[in-house]
C-alpha cells in the first residue's frame, strides 16, 4: 500500500507547514502563502523576484515504503517574461525581506531579462529533479528536502499588474517503492 502524501507550503518561524494543494501558493513579496504584496514589473531591462516559497512533500498516511526522486514541473508554459526557478534546499530559513542573501530571503533583482538566480534551475513543463534521496514513508511529516522556489518577472512581460495574471500550476511528483 502506498503512503498518503500532500504538497505543503512552509513559512513563518519553525516553519509552519500548510496544505498547498487546496489553496495554492501566490507569488508575492510576503512571507505568506497567498499574500498580496506584488512583485513589481521592471520598467527597464531586468528581472525582479518574489520572496522564496518553500514547498515540501509531507507524508500524512504512512506506508512500509520509501519516497525518492522528488521532481517538479510546470503544468503549462508561462507567459513571456514570467519565470519560476527552483533548487533543492535541505533547511528552511524564514524570509526577512532582505534581497540578495543566500538563504531565506530573495535574490537581488537582475539587470538582465530572464536572469536565472545563481544556484537555481528554471522550471519547465518537463519533470526536473530537486531531491533524489530515498526516505522512509514509515512516519508522518516532511519527507526529503524542501524545493525552494522563486518567481521572476522581467521587462518583456506585457501583461498588467495584479492577481489576474494567469500562472501555470506546479506539479510535484515522486517515486515510491
Amino acid at each position: 500500500m502506498a503512503a498518503t502524501v500532500q504538497a505543503q507550503f512552509a513559512n513563518s518561524t519553525g516553519p509552519t507547514l500548510t496544505n498547498a494543494e487546496s489553496s495554492g501558493v501566490t507569488w508575492n513579496r510576503d512571507d505568506t502563502q497567498t499574500g498580496v504584496t506584488p512583485v513589481p514589473i521592471p520598467t527597464a531591462t531586468g528581472t525582479k523576484y518574489s520572496y522564496l516559497k518553500y514547498l515540501a512533500l509531507v507524508v500524512t498516511g504512512t506506508a512500509a515504503t520509501a519516497i525518492s526522486n522528488r521532481r517538479l514541473s510546470l503544468s503549462t508554459g508561462a507567459a513571456t517574461g514570467l519565470f519560476v526557478f527552483f533548487k533543492d534546499q535541505a533547511t528552511y530559513t524564514q524570509n526577512n525581506g532582505t534581497q540578495g542573501a543566500s538563504a531565506g530571503n530573495y535574490p537581488a533583482d537582475s539587470g538582465s531579462n530572464g536572469a536565472t538566480p545563481a544556484g537555481y534551475t528554471m522550471a519547465s513543463t518537463s519533470l526536473q529533479l530537486w531531491d533524489n534521496t530515498s526516505v522512509s514513508a514509515g512516519g508522518t511529516g516532511k519527507n526529503g528536502d524542501y524545493v525552494q522556489c522563486v518567481f521572476g518577472v522581467d521587462h518583456t512581460f506585457v501583461g498588467g499588474p495584479g492577481n489576474a495574471t494567469a500562472m501555470p500550476g506546479l506539479t510535484l511528483t515522486y517515486d515510491e517503492a
